[in-house]
């Protein structure tokens, strides 16, 4: 069972304890929440008693739907950190900077800048989307639904939600998409059983792997089994 919160502590700790995923999706399915305005209206709540890892501002969906929240980007978490302390999580992330907190809900795992990892590294790749691909895989699982990936602007909207209005620009794509191709490279060479499938209302810029439509994916959904209940537990 989770424990109650603490409040965080500004101080650094005397060492950095590294989570290693535990294997406990093997040969599951997995379904990453990205920030895509094409999500605007999606049902999340279709989602839930599945293995879900949520991107950033995806946090504010909640335990359920979300199994894990992960964030790369220490200004992320500066900006949302009072509201991180009060969720119940668990998060993960990788970035540095916050490596030296005492944070009872968050997990830290190792960066390194590109690839696939198991361990307790993750490869940043350029962007949270891709960690929470290194994540699917690093907990077994070896069907990955991507939600979110557009990866481009929609109707003046980068994202679906309200935490983040600004609009992302072409270069920034750009270099998510390079972080993608790096990592195809490292599944093909080292986990040719994972599958990773783009669920995009034709808008998103992700070539990278198949794509299905929305439809096709909540068809798809209905036919697979719920996962067992677990106790997500944060050490």
């Amino acid at each position: 069972m989770r424990q109650p919160l603490t409040k965080m502590v500004d101080r650094p700790t005397k060492a950095v304890a590294l989570w290693t995923p535990p294997p406990i999706w093997k040969d599951q399915d997995a379904f990453l929440i990205g920030g895509g305005s094409s999500l605007t209206g999606f049902d999340f709540g279709s989602l839930k008693g599945r293995n879900v890892i949520g991107c950033n501002d995806a946090a504010f969906l909640g335990w359920p739907p979300l199994s894990y929240c992960i964030f790369g980007d220490s200004g992320w978490w500066h900006r949302n950190r009072l509201a991180i302390e009060k969720m119940s999580g668990p998060f993960v992330t990788n970035a540095p900077a916050v490596h030296h907190y005492i944070l009872p809900n968050v997990l830290k795992m190792g960066r390194t800048r590109d690839g696939i990892h198991t361990g307790s590294m993750l490869g940043w790749n350029n962007s949270t989307g891709a960690l929470a691909i290194n994540l699917a895989v690093s907990l077994g699982a070896t069907r990955i639904f991507l939600l979110g990936y557009d990866l481009s602007n929609q109707n003046n909207k980068s994202h679906w939600h309200k935490y983040n209005l600004r609009l992302a620009q072409p270069t920034t794509f750009a270099k998510f998409i390079r972080g993608f191709s790096r990592i195809d490279q490292d599944l093909r060479a080292n986990y040719p059983g994972v599958q990773i499938f783009n669920v995009t209302d034709g808008g998103s810029q992700l070539k990278t792997w198949p794509t299905i439509s929305f439809l096709a994916f909540q068809q798809q959904l209905s036919s697979i089994a719920l996962v067992p209940k677990r106790e997500e537990c944060v050490p």
